[in-house]
């Protein structure tokens, strides 16, 4: 029986109990009004609102999960079975704080997800839809670490353009003298320019930015002094401006073939690096006799059967694989997570609609054929030990007639 049921029995107890107390004592006005007042107050008591013990314990075992420690334990009621005014304002203030922070952590978390898969899709790949936030932060993390290790070539080439730059800074400020100009401007570029770059790439972009700003206020000091002098501030600006245009494409150009557009060996590394200890096939793909190609009609044709080859090896692969050239007539496909015999079908269905395929070049349409070399790659195995596998496969291939899907011997 809950709590109403109990309250409601008394007061029908009560009702029974009232005539015979009353008739018994009429005169007794002291005990007409305790009965009327124990009425009042059953009355009172069941117009209020029940909560049964086991699911206030429940509710505040619930609840508790919610809060530190220290705050659960004070959701425990006193003896009286209230809880106390200043443990019940301390909850208060936690849970509003607790609340708070969930709320931020609703509209942030998603945006940080966001803003970490861009970022790594920038210079890379994003992370699978399901890794936590810290897993696609450590992600990025080596991708810039990547991206840093490989732009020694464009630093040099940098540091080249920025000692062409002296001279030209020199001779402006020679001018700027003679003129009777003193530009600290121009002395704090010079100084920029002549310092080492960082090893960070943002922070050497961010010197050029200055010395670029610092060039643009000397030149607005020799507009005044000298036409011809402002046309060779704009030079230099020009330069500049080349030259940051030139650091934010170098990461595309550095992972991509020019010629057909497909990866290069740095993203294909990139990509191997990125399946980690995952089974793939390695396809080796090579055109044949395509020196007679180049002999006979001329390397402009070559370069226009390599490039419609690079189109037909990316639109016969999975989202999930890769194509890539990796020199002259020869490409490489990855089928990521691809059994030795599904690879070995996807391989001659490709080799077949390459025989099929013609070719349009400027001497008319042309058929080619292609050999193959295949090779299965396994967890603890080398990446360049499924390269040579495939590589010696393709030979097998080339040895064996042409035209053909050669599996490694290994498999």
């Amino acid at each position: 029986m809950n709590q109403r049921d109990i309250i409601e029995e008394l007061l029908e107890s009560m009702d029974e109990i009232r005539p015979i107390v009353i008739s018994a004592r009429p005169k007794d006005l002291e005990l007409r009004a305790s009965t009327r007042r124990i009425i009042s107050v059953l009355e009172e008591i069941k117009q209020s609102p029940a909560i049964p013990a086991p699911t206030y314990t429940w509710l505040c075992q619930l609840t508790s999960k919610l809060l530190d420690a220290e705050h659960g334990a004070l959701l425990k009621p006193t003896v009286d079975g209230d809880i106390p005014a200043q443990a019940q304002q301390s909850v208060r203030q936690h849970i509003e704080e607790r609340q708070m922070i969930l709320m931020q952590a609703l509209q942030d978390v998603p945006a940080t997800h966001f803003l970490l898969d861009q970022c790594s899709e920038m210079i890379g790949e994003k992370t699978r839809q399901e890794e936590s936030l810290q897993k696609r932060g450590r992600h990025l993390l080596t991708l810039l670490r990547d991206h840093l290790q490989h732009d020694s070539n464009l630093r040099a080439e940098i540091q080249q353009l920025i000692s062409a730059f002296n001279p030209s800074i020199s001779a402006i400020s020679s001018v700027l003298e003679q003129a009777g100009e003193d530009s600290a401007e121009l002395k704090q570029a010079q100084q920029i320019l002549a310092q080492e770059l960082p090893e960070n790439i943002e922070e050497a972009r961010a010197l050029l930015r200055s010395a670029h700003q610092s060039i643009l206020m000397a030149g607005n000091k020799l507009a005044t002094a000298s036409e011809r002098l402002n046309d060779t501030i704009q030079e230099q600006v020009e330069k500049l401006t080349s030259l940051s245009n030139k650091l934010e494409q170098a990461e595309t150009e550095a992972r991509n073939d020019p010629l057909t557009g497909l990866p290069n060996r740095r993203r294909l590394a990139e990509y191997l690096n990125s399946l980690g200890q995952s089974p793939f096939c390695f396809l080796v793909v090579d055109i044949d006799f395509f020196k007679q190609v180049n002999d006979t009609y001329g390397h402009d044709v070559g370069d226009e059967i390599l490039q419609q080859l690079a189109v037909i090896l990316q639109t016969n692969i999975r989202n999930t694989d890769l194509a890539a050239r990796i020199g002259g007539e020869e490409f490489c496909i990855v089928f990521a997570a691809s059994a030795i015999d599904i690879s070995f079908k996807l391989a001659d269905k490709l080799r077949q609609t390459i025989e099929a395929h013609s070719f349009t070049t400027q001497q008319g349409p042309l058929n080619i054929t292609t050999s193959i070399g295949l090779a299965e790659h396994m967890p603890g195995k080398a990446h360049s030990s499924t390269f040579k596998a495939a590589d010696h496969a393709l030979y097998e291939s080339k040895r064996n007639g042409r035209n053909q899907v050669t599996i490694s011997a290994t498999e």
